[in-house]
């Protein structure tokens, strides 16, 4: 819920209020209620049948009485809309105000009709990121995926890395799978939005969020605060199991334990994983996060000052038909200036559980299958800028793949620097790579930054006017891997060194690299450390001669060829009075 005064909650469930609105578009241009006729606002974080992963655009609709900007000035223009309360009178009998944001919106139609009027439809900040989105295996946390949009897009994200980490899953080291269909930004934020158990939603500040469900009441609306139209079903919805799409295989899996009803993710790209740990680790976080989902479905009208409601905002309402207490979350909203807010709460019938299971394990995703003779192709981008100094090596790629088969891999490269230098200092830069741990001899370095020219007066030299020069350069490399070894994991790093450079600066995407191959496959990084450790005791055999014992231990992955990693003891014979005894 929006935070609004306790004389607002006090006044908003008056049965008499007084309302005024109150605008901008373009920044500038100030509107109120005089200016503008039949404004409505719409937003949902969930459909019908309830999910996650939602990111439903917020729609606002209003007509303007006369021109407020010049025609054909309105297409993309920002609208943001208030809508104030009258808490009553001071002691000069001057009115007092509270105002509620309903939001940012970005001007998508501008029809004007022949009386003058200019009806407008626009939409929320999720509008701007239905842009084509080619991303595959780039490596990040959730955080650095919703920034990554956030440039892309133009979208401000309203969250801080801290509360991004606080989320069901906000903590973990992802990639995409390559079978994806991420073709949108929107597609993009939709995955990551289910990822951590949530929903994706424009807030009234005008930036993006992500957000879970809860079941805590934030408010609760006696019968008599109720407009009309109030129904309630008879049956509460829960959800105890999820249903996900193993991409790799085709095959449809179900955790949790279907007591309730279960809640399809469907072939969410951020949940294929090798690692069987990893991937139940994150599918229980899901799990969780939707457990407090204890609700019943309703649909309620309201005064119009319960707009400071927010979408999932967990609601009550006492002494309702059989049931003492009614809850549920606010999964649509709908607000007409000076009229209502009609809210609603979505489920399913857990009585027909086994049947909606049934249905959603027939739901498959399309596999795209990588035969032997098919080209496999990779790409990263990278998701946080850097900014470094000259003459330190700096790593600004990591990834990590695994063949099939024995093959070659094409390894294509671009990066676009920004970088600042001395204008007396001739700058150069040596890309350096790195194939499992070991350096690759071959280390393209070009020089870059020219002098700045000088002008020489009375015998002096002089470089008027620059203390620094400031230039970008973009540069595509390439290289090519051969006799890569099958069913063992593979590292590609890639790292920078400047000499002359002031600082260098690598925006997001602004790395980019293409593995090309036979059979290839990408994986989350392991950047852990494990240790394997053997004991021998002392054995009492007698005398005999020296010699050497050997020792095998095997570790078998479901997706890695078995290691074999051996340890050789030199074993030493000693005497302490009472026989011969080997000590290792």
């Amino acid at each position: 819920m929006y935070s609004v005064s306790n004389d607002y909650r006090t006044k908003m469930f008056d049965q008499v209020q007084t309302h005024r609105l109150s605008g901008t578009i373009d920044t500038t241009h100030s509107f109120t209620e005089s200016d503008v006729i039949g404004v409505s606002y719409t937003g949902q974080c969930s459909d019908k049948k309830v999910n996650i992963g939602a990111v439903f655009i917020g729609m606002l609709k209003l007509t303007f009485t006369s021109d407020i900007l010049n025609r054909g000035s309105y297409d993309k223009k920002p609208i943001t809309i208030s809508d104030g309360l009258l808490l009553g009178y001071d002691e000069n009998d001057d009115p007092i105000w509270e105002d509620v944001p309903v939001g940012t919106f970005f001007v998508g139609d501008a029809v004007w009709r022949s009386e003058g009027m200019i009806d407008i439809t626009a939409y929320d900040c999720l509008s701007l990121m239905d842009l084509p989105c080619q991303i595959d295996t780039s490596f990040g946390t959730v955080y650095s995926f919703c920034k990554y949009i956030e440039t892309m897009t133009g979208a401000e994200f309203g969250m801080t890395e801290a509360q991004c980490l606080a989320l069901p899953n906000g903590s973990e080291s992802i990639l995409p799978s390559v079978d994806n269909d991420i073709n949108t930004y929107r597609d993009l934020l939709s995955y990551l939005a289910a990822f951590v158990g949530g929903f994706a939603y424009a807030g009234k500040d005008g930036k993006f969020y992500l957000k879970t469900y809860g079941n805590t009441s934030v408010l609760s609306i006696p019968k008599n605060r109720r407009i009309s139209k109030a129904s309630y079903s008879d049956y509460t919805t829960f959800y105890d199991a999820i249903s996900y799409t193993d991409i790799r295989t085709g095959v449809d899996k179900v955790v949790g334990d279907e007591l309730g009803t279960m809640m399809t993710l469907g072939p969410n790209p951020f949940l294929q994983s090798y690692n069987l740990d990893v991937q139940e680790r994150r599918l229980n976080n899901i799990l969780n996060a939707i457990a407090p989902m204890r609700y019943t479905p309703f649909a309620v009208s309201l005064l119009p000052a319960f707009i400071a409601l927010d979408l999932s905002d967990v609601v009550s309402f006492p002494d309702d038909y059989a049931e003492e207490t009614t809850s549920g979350a606010v999964m649509a909203l709908s607000w007409t200036y000076n009229k209502s807010v009609q809210i609603k709460c979505f489920g399913d019938n857990p009585n027909i559980a086994d049947v909606q299971s049934q249905a959603n394990k027939r739901i498959s995703a399309l596999r795209q299958t990588t035969s032997q003779n098919e080209m496999t192709y990779y790409d990263y981008a990278n998701t946080e800028a850097l900014t470094f100094g000259s003459e330190t090596e700096v790593k600004i790629a990591t990834f990590r793949f695994i063949a099939a088969q024995m093959t070659s891999v094409l390894i294509f490269h671009e990066f676009i620097f920004d970088m600042v230098s001395d204008p007396d200092v001739a700058g150069s830069y040596e890309i350096k790579y790195y194939f499992n741990g070991e350096e690759v001899p071959y280390s393209p370095e070009e020089s870059c930054g020219a002098l700045v020219a000088k002008t020489n007066v009375g015998g002096t030299d002089y470089t008027a006017g620059f203390d620094a020069v400031a230039f970008t350069i973009t540069r595509d490399f390439f290289y090519h891997l051969k006799g890569i070894q099958a069913g063992n994991f593979n590292t590609w790093e890639v790292a920078i060194i400047t000499h002359g450079i002031t600082s260098t600066t690598i925006d997001i995407n602004h790395v980019h690299i293409t593995l090309e191959g036979q059979r290839l496959y990408a994986e989350e990084y392991f950047g852990g450390l494990l240790v394997v450790e053997d004991t021998l005791n002392l054995i009492d055999i007698g005398y005999i001669d020296p010699l050497a014992m050997s020792d095998n231990a095997e570790v078998t992955e479901e997706y890695v060829a078995d290691f074999l990693i051996t340890d050789n003891d030199e074993i030493f014979i000693t005497d302490d009075g009472d026989g011969i005894i080997l000590d290792d």
